[in-house]
Parts: structure tokens; sequence; C-alpha cells
């Protein structure tokens, strides 16, 4: 009995975990260049008419340096992914919200 408690318990996570992974916002980007500066990767990207940067340590292994094209982003819900900001996860294009194709890294989106 205990452990059908449990595993309805880690089923309810999981669930909840789906839900708030399917709020994510998907937004097209346009990588426009980028720079590795004492082991944090910068890229430049333009995404809905405003001007970003992603940025992630190269001592992460979900940190890679994105070649300038289009690429899907998604945001990730508050205090989820690697960094304390605004976490952003980025994927080839193209791609769709019900299989965006393997993730190509993570970082942390600031505004310019």
């Amino acid at each position: 009995m205990r452990k059908a408690i449990i595993v309805y318990s880690l089923l309810a996570v999981v669930l909840a975990a789906t839900q708030v992974l399917a709020q994510q916002k998907y937004e097209v980007i346009t990588v426009k260049g980028t720079e590795v500066q004492s082991r944090v990767v910068i890229v430049t990207i333009e995404a809905t008419s405003a001007q970003f940067e992603l940025q992630c340590n190269t001592n992460v292994s979900d940190c890679s340096a994105l070649q300038p094209g289009s690429y899907v982003m998604v945001r990730l819900p508050k205090n989820w992914g690697s960094y304390v900001c605004a976490n952003v996860e980025e994927y080839p294009t193209p791609a769709n919200p019900e299989n965006l194709g393997q993730k190509l890294g993570d970082y942390c989106l600031i505004e310019k």
C-alpha cells in the first residue's frame, strides 16, 4: 500500500511538471553573432523586434556557441534552468511544440 502511495505521488509530480512545461513560451529567434569571453559564451540574438543576449558558462554541459541563423527559443518558467536569471532553451528550426527535437543548449536571457 505504501508503494502505491509513493507511485501515485510521483505520478502527480510528473503530471504537474508536464502542465508547467506545456505553458512554456515558444519564439523563433535569429542569432546575429557569438563570442566567448572568459569562459562565458555570449550569443547576440534578435527576437520580436528586440535585442537580447544569451549567456552560458562553458563549464556547463548544455552550453554551446550557436551559429548565425534561426532557432526556436523556449522561455522556461521562473526558477527553472541552470542559471539565476530568465532561463531559456534553444532548439533547431523548424520545430513544433509537440516535438522540439534535440536541445542545443541552456542559456540566461538578458535584455539589451
